[in-house]
């Protein structure tokens, strides 16, 4: 029995009611093992990617899970015997679940972090640890700032290979489609869920309470995609922040985006500063389902198999790599 089925097996006995974790977790989890075997092969391949990256066997790899969630990639990296494997996540309810799930699975990463990428790299630091790889699966598009993430992991291992994974994919009209309305409810609000602007222009409103509406107005448009404390600055330093993209939203208590859709190119000019190179490849959709469903999925994944699994070389690949593109579930950016 492979890695991923021995994990899938042991997964498929787990009952997220019988865990100590908060219900939240427990609904998080549940979804999580309902697409268990779709989920591990996605870490199974960018596990693989790192590994090939590196080109290091995999117990002289030290891999970084970076907001790790449940922890399925750890587990499946431990199982396949990676050297050490650093799990890292801002959420003590993550955390949690995957203490809990350590103790059911008999298999944990070798660190548990509790926080963000500035926490992972004082601790590299302070270790004299030089991870060789991270992977972070679905995150990327929901971190605040960017420039921060990649300056913190350049700072702790300048050389390091990464593979994120996002559902984000700005070549899949269906999917932006989808996001999008996702993003404008969220900004508008719906049903007794307050919106992301009125969440601003109350906070706005708070803090100058006697600015008139017709500001407040400006201010709550003007203010997309920041969090509380950046709001109260743009507004001191009367400098809107104007989003080219019209749909793009934060929790501005959070500063979690709404699945943010960027633009290949603008991910491409954030790394270059750290001369890191971006290789964007098509995830495949899930075919672990039954009906007509899984017929469209397989056809899909035949077209998406086609495409290279490096950089497109002349015009036959590259038009492959356009047309999986169009039809991926997701993305793998691969930095190196």
């Amino acid at each position: 029995m492979n890695n991923v089925q021995s994990l899938l097996t042991s997964l498929s006995q787990i009952k997220p009611r019988e865990l100590d974790i908060p219900s939240d977790s427990r609904k998080a989890l549940r979804r999580l093992l309902d697409v268990a075997e779709y989920n591990l092969e996605i870490c199974r391949t960018a596990l693989d990617r790192v590994l090939m990256m590196c080109n290091k066997a995999p117990q002289q790899t030290i891999l970084v899970d970076y907001c790790g969630g449940a922890g399925v990639l750890s587990f499946l990296a431990k199982m396949s015997g990676f050297g050490r494997v650093i799990y890292v996540d801002s959420s003590p309810d993550a955390v949690k679940t995957v203490h809990e799930l350590s103790r059911r699975l008999d298999v944990a990463p070798d660190v548990v972090i509790e926080g963000g990428s500035e926490m992972l790299a004082r601790w590299c630091r302070d270790k004299n640890i030089v991870p060789d790889a991270l992977v972070s699966v679905d995150v990327i598009q929901q971190v605040y700032v960017l420039d921060e993430l990649f300056a913190d992991i350049h700072s702790m291992a300048p050389r390091i290979k990464m593979v994120f994974t996002t559902i984000s994919n700005p070549f899949n009209k269906k999917t932006v489609r989808r996001l999008h309305k996702a993003m404008d409810r969220n900004e508008k609000g719906h049903g007794l869920t307050k919106g992301y602007r009125q969440m601003r222009r109350d906070y706005i409103h708070k803090i100058h309470s006697d600015m008139p509406d017709r500001l407040l107005d400006f201010w709550a448009d003007n203010t997309r995609g920041l969090k509380y404390d950046d709001v109260a600055r743009a507004i001191e330093a009367q400098a809107p922040n104007l989003l080219l993209d019209p749909h793009n939203t934060c929790d501005p208590a959070t500063g979690l985006w709404t699945d943010r859709v960027m633009p290949v190119d603008d991910y491409s000019q954030l790394l270059q500063p750290y001369g890191w190179r971006l290789l964007v490849l098509p995830g495949r959709c899930n075919v672990h389902c039954h009906g007509p469903k899984a017929w469209i999925r397989r056809r899909r994944n035949k077209r998406i198999d086609r495409a290279p699994m490096g950089e497109p070389d002349g015009m036959g690949e590259r038009r492959r790599m356009r047309r999986a593109l169009k039809v991926a579930p997701f993305i793998y950016l691969i930095i190196e």
